[in-house]
């Protein structure tokens, strides 16, 4: 019998895609102003720029053009291709741009299978054993289902509760998946991942 592989649910924006630094960025372009994303403390964004911000944040060009998030794509295929994880990415979506988040992981991410792609706004009700997400709404919802939530640490979630296992970025993030599923493979993860780098 195939042993279980953990199942792992990778949220897009601001953990594979720069959400936020992208809001800013046609933000300011349009009002002039010079916001950054250390500006972001908070997850309401129009307790920061106003109701303004409400036209900007869903446009299809938005999600079109973000930047990668630092060293997201590499380690996200590094992962899926170890073929040690069953990986999901789950991400809400504002109808207008459902279609514009799926041609971005296709641009970025041409070896991920679309299918593996869930657009759902309640994660807590996808079946999975790790969630990696910025939202403390998503971590603790998923943590209350009985998952493994890990924060993606984003100015917006530095107050949150302590009691979540938290990343910096992508490759603190390998590093704790590989120790918490495979710590008795950890040694040989890395002596391929540095054959392949």
């Amino acid at each position: 019998m195939q042993k279980h592989k953990p199942v792992l649910l990778i949220d897009q924006d601001d953990v594979l895609a720069e959400y936020i630094k992208g809001v800013v960025e046609i933000f300011n372009e349009k009002y002039d102003t010079n916001y950054t994303t250390d500006d972001c403390v908070c997850w309401d964004l129009v307790s920061i720029f106003g109701e303004e911000i409400l036209e900007l944040m869903h446009q299809p060009e938005l999600f079109r053009n973000l930047e990668p998030v630092l060293e997201a794509i590499e380690t996200f295929q590094r992962l899926y291709e170890s073929n040690l994880f069953d990986m999901y990415i789950v991400t809400a979506a504002h109808p207008r741009s459902v279609e514009a988040k799926y041609e971005w992981i296709r641009n970025y991410m041409p070896f991920f299978p679309q299918n593996h792609i869930i657009i759902c706004s309640v994660k807590h009700m996808v079946k999975g054993d790790y969630l990696l997400d910025d939202g403390m709404h998503n971590i603790i919802d998923f943590r209350e289902a009985g998952g493994t939530p890990v924060i993606f640490d984003r100015p917006h979630n530095q107050n949150a509760c302590s009691s979540y296992p938290r990343v910096k970025g992508w490759r603190d993030f390998e590093k704790w998946i590989i120790n918490e599923c495979y710590p008795d493979i950890h040694e040989k993860y890395y002596e391929i991942e540095k054959e392949i780098i």
